[in-house]
């Protein structure tokens, strides 16, 4: 492996062997950007990389709802396949599957040299729906690396998640917020626990959905927010209606409760916040165990944990250093 395979700009961006950009933007001779998934934070100076005409690789999904929040790919992109690869000057590029939001994927990058460069992207669930494969040098975003970010409850959470639902739903229609990606993931969790009231989606999450349903996502039952229909089954109060966290004060005109999701919640699972709105710890990334967890199966020589995209880099990487021994961590 070179000595310097991976370089981190101050935006988050992640230059490998020269070659390739990841989740910000960089010059690189190639012109090949890699989009892992389309949380704000990856997708950095995307504006940037567009107008300078770099190629962009991502999953299907991912460069489909990049178009939808505005961004025009569409000329540009490349998708590929879990578990495909392609050739960007002289390495080799390969998404693999991580269970975060829907499209999301890990970066393995083959470099000349045979030597092999992982980014983690965001994660959660490691060794069982999201995959770890072995690489000599990891590249990791540490968002919960405090060893006192812990949920002993995250097994648990979604299970909960549908069974607070269900109740709320007795009770009259149910109003949740998440960040993009995050309530497309929810609504099929609240599906394959048996929630079966309509989906109420405002604009930007309806198209999103729909996009997501073209490749293979199955929902049930959906609305467009202000249509007619969507309107008759609000009056009835038997509905879920799911919208950008941003927008998490607004309840309508109608009876309802409000469903609050965010992972900065570590000593339980709900939090009442007024009599019809809750907190639920629902999140898409690995806490501190999984991180740890993570890293060790990678196996790498050398790590890199990104400044820019985590909370306690500095103790996340004196724990690797200190109890996996792995000699080479550095935080970029």
């Amino acid at each position: 492996m070179s000595e310097r395979p991976v370089r981190v700009e101050r935006d988050g961006a992640i230059v490998v062997s020269g070659s390739v950009v990841i989740d910000g933007h960089s010059s690189v001779p190639t012109r090949v950007r890699v989009v892992t998934h389309i949380h704000s934070d990856h997708i950095v100076n995307l504006g940037t990389s567009i107008g300078s005409s770099y190629r962009m690789i991502g999953t299907h999904l991912t460069l489909s709802w990049l178009s939808v929040l505005g961004y025009s790919v569409d000329n540009l992109s490349a998708p590929l396949d879990y578990g495909s690869r392609a050739r960007v000057g002289d390495v080799l590029v390969e998404l693999v599957r991580s269970r975060h939001i829907p499209g999301t994927a890990q970066v393995l990058v083959e470099c000349a040299d045979g030597s092999r460069v992982l980014y983690s992207s965001d994660f959660k669930k490691p060794g069982e729906s999201t995959p770890i494969v072995e690489a000599d040098a990891l590249v990791i975003d540490a968002v919960y690396g405090r060893p006192s970010y812990v949920r002993e409850f995250d097994d648990e959470i979604e299970e909960i998640l549908v069974d607070l639902v269900k109740q709320l739903l007795s009770e009259g229609g149910v109003h949740i917020h998440g960040y993009y990606g995050k309530i497309n993931e929810v609504m099929e969790i609240l599906r394959s626990g048996g929630t079966s009231a309509p989906f109420v989606l405002p604009p930007k999450v309806y198209m999103m959905t729909r996009r997501a349903e073209s490749l293979g996502s199955r929902v049930g039952d959906y609305l467009l927010a202000g249509s007619r229909e969507a309107e008759e089954v609000m009056k009835s109060g038997w509905y879920v209606y799911l919208d950008h966290v941003s927008r998490s004060g607004y309840r309508a005109r109608h009876h309802a409760s409000s469903v609050i999701l965010s992972g900065w919640e570590f000593e339980r699972p709900l939090r009442r916040l007024a009599p019809r709105t809750w907190h639920v710890a629902f999140s898409d990334h690995s806490d501190f165990r999984g991180l740890v967890y993570y890293v060790s199966q990678v196996r790498p020589r050398r790590v890199y944990v990104v400044r820019a995209r985590s909370n306690g880099a500095e103790e996340f990487a004196a724990y690797l250093s200190g109890k996996l021994g792995i000699r080479e961590v550095s935080v970029v």
